[in-house]
């Protein structure tokens, strides 16, 4: 659930950005940063998955 909390802060950050025309290079981050917390996210949710099999 934390990882869900922290991609939807990091599209209202992102969001954000865009519109007050940050300059790319921290735009890139934000999205990169938001990329990093879906991996996590789909990750853990795999790993509960897995678990919940054996």
């Amino acid at each position: 659930m934390k990882e869900k909390y922290g991609i939807e802060i990091a599209r209202k950050i992102l969001n954000n950005a865009t519109n007050m025309y940050m300059k790319k290079e921290i735009i890139l981050k934000i999205s990169q940063k938001i990329d990093k917390y879906i991996v996590e996210y789909y990750q853990k949710g795999e790993d509960q998955k897995d678990s919940g099999l054996k």
